[in-house]
């Protein structure tokens, strides 16, 4: 009772509610100080992603101004005399690490094809030669594309830097690789530049090709190009051209993308561990297109805003602060607040396990009970059919051995009165004829029993003639039948249930699988089990609808009797197909 009216006397309205002030309080200077620190960080974030927009915008400018001055070497200088464009291409990629290579093309019609190689192999270029990519699937291939419907070569010519492992692009028809004949197309038709979708660089990382297409002038052909179009290129690596927004966005996740399906142009930048918040509670995001200039990149950029470890240091000086101003007042409180919850906690446990307790004995009594009736009505069915074994014997040995016995004896009756020889040796061979017969009556009905195959000859050769009794073939059924010979090394016990299963399993495909045409019979002895499946085409069951009848049933619990397990598996028009394993325990 003292305890009641201690916490009673806690829980008054007014002590409560200085509580509730408490609490409000607490979470308004809290919040006011996450709301201050998320808003310097979505400031800091705006001026930094603003910045390095800026700069990747800039590489942009600078791509489409090395290509306009690039062109315009070229235009002015003609192929006879490039070292003037070789010195300009050295400059910018000194200049500019995220241009990696420039490279000239040239337009030439198949027919001046080989003056066009002689001509650049008088440039200095001796093993010089136009070059088409050829497909695997099509080596053949094509003899040259079609520019408004004229066809077209338009080979590398020039090289910047001009390394050994790229001498062997020297003469390389662009129009016959894909990826660079969409953008030299493209070029040609608007005349402004054009960029490849973003490609895997020989030398590791990502880059794109920008194309420029010039339409070639009187000047340009007496320079010595011939009648077409020059086009110049650079190769531009987006991973140098991405590097300096990680430096400016350390904490950031930035993404370049390429074209409206938003392919990666270059290995994603994700944010330095060190970067990162503590305690996450926002993402800032922020993109911008910068689709122009031939060049149709989005940059993404994504950061999380949160609590840093020296946020959350300040907010908790000012927690603790808090707590030690209202913690004397509200100790008692809490503590007998918490022993309440404690006890709670344990009853609701204990009515859960108690509950859950009561629900599992439930339903273990209701599974014993089904097995109880299960197995009541296999007992029951097996009666039966002892007893019905029983008078089908009884009714054999009545009709068979009875009216057989009665013939003997007639036959035996008459030959005491035989007048002649004749006589004699036909009632004789009559006595013997019927004497045979019963005889096979007789062992027809021990095979019925207990198959003589059985233990002269072992399970293979018996279940063999146990199925050859079923006459399938002419029933039109198929029977694919694998017995190992590893199934006639077990005891007695499991030789016998295996028999009696397979007989049960084949007798109740063929009773009841309608419209069956094959079976699969295959025993064998693995891992230490017997393992027998049988398997029909027939029409198969529900499961769900249908029960195991007493043949199925039979065969399941001959398995549990032995430690086994049964399996089926059918649906309605899919067949039948059961699994029994059976471990093999040595005695």
């Amino acid at each position: 009772m003292k305890k009641i009216s201690q916490l009673d006397y806690l829980l008054l309205p007014s002590t409560l509610m200085r509580l509730l002030l408490w609490l409000l309080s607490l979470v308004l200077v809290m919040a006011t100080i996450v709301a201050w620190v998320i808003n310097s960080q979505r400031i800091t974030f705006d001026i930094d992603s603003n910045d390095a927009m800026y700069n990747i915008n800039e590489q942009l400018l600078i791509n489409d101004a090395a290509l306009a001055g690039f062109g315009s070497i070229l235009a002015s200088v003609g192929p006879n005399n490039l070292d003037p464009a070789r010195n300009f291409t050295k400059h910018m990629r000194d200049t500019y690490p995220h241009i990696y290579m420039f490279e000239a093309l040239v337009s030439v019609d198949p027919a001046n094809k080989t003056k066009h190689e002689v001509q650049m192999r008088g440039l200095g270029y001796p093993g010089y030669k136009v070059t088409r990519y050829v497909s695997k699937k099509n080596p053949s291939g094509k003899a040259a594309n079609l520019v408004n419907g004229v066809p077209m070569h338009f080979p590398i010519f020039f090289i910047d830097p001009y390394l050994e492992s790229v001498k062997s692009l020297m003469g390389f028809d662009m129009m016959s690789a894909r990826n660079m004949r969409e953008p030299l197309l493209s070029s040609l038709v608007s005349g402004d530049p054009a960029a490849s979708q973003p490609y895997k660089l020989r030398e590791g990382g990502r880059g794109y090709s920008l194309i420029k297409v010039l339409d070639t002038t009187d000047e340009m052909t007496a320079l010595g190009y011939l009648n077409g179009g020059l086009a110049v290129m650079l190769i531009i690596k987006t991973d140098t051209m991405l590097a300096p927004v990680a430096d400016i966005l350390p904490g950031a996740t930035v993404q370049l993308l390429y074209g409206d399906e938003r392919q990666l142009a270059a290995d994603e930048i994700l944010p330095q561990v060190i970067y990162l918040p503590v305690f996450e509670t926002d993402i800032f995001v922020k993109e911008r297109s910068l689709d122009h200039l031939g060049q149709p990149f989005t940059l993404s950029i994504q950061q999380p805003a949160g609590l840093y470890a020296h946020h959350l240091k300040f907010m908790g000086v000012v927690l603790l602060a808090m707590c030690i101003a209202f913690g004397a007042y509200y100790r008692r409180l809490n503590q007998e607040y918490g022993l309440k919850l404690q006890r709670d906690d344990a009853l609701v446990e204990l009515n859960q396990q108690h509950a859950t307790l009561e629900r599992m004995v439930v339903e273990r009594t209701k599974e014993l009970q089904k097995k109880s009736n299960e197995n009541t009505s296999l007992a029951q069915q097996l009666i039966r059919v002892q007893e019905d074994q029983i008078l089908h014997i009884a009714r054999e040995l009545h009709d068979e051995f009875g009216q057989t016995l009665t013939a003997i004896k007639i036959n035996a009756h008459i030959l005491e009165h035989a007048k002649s020889i004749n006589e004699v040796a036909t009632y004789a061979q009559d006595i013997t004829s019927q004497a045979d017969a019963l005889y096979e009556t007789m062992r027809d009905m021990i095979q019925r029993l207990r198959p003589e195959a059985l233990d002269m000859f072992g399970l293979k050769v018996a279940v063999e003639q146990c199925i050859l009794a079923f006459h399938l073939d002419e029933q039109h059924i198929e029977l694919d039948l694998n017995i190992d010979d590893s199934v006639n090394g077990m005891e007695e016990i499991y030789t016998i249930a295996s028999y009696r299963i397979v007989q049960e399993l084949v007798n109740n495909a063929v009773k009841h699988a309608k419209r069956i045409t094959k079976l699969k019979v295959h025993l064998a002895v693995y891992e230490q089990h017997m393992v027998i499946r049988v398997k029909d085409n027939g029409i198969g069951f529900d499961q769900q609808k249908n029960k195991w009848g007493f043949g199925l049933s039979g065969v399941d619990e001959r398995a549990r009797s032995l430690g086994g397990t049964l399996d089926i598996g059918t649906s309605v028009n899919k067949g039948v197909k059961v699994s029994v394993r059976i471990p093999l325990v040595a005695s």
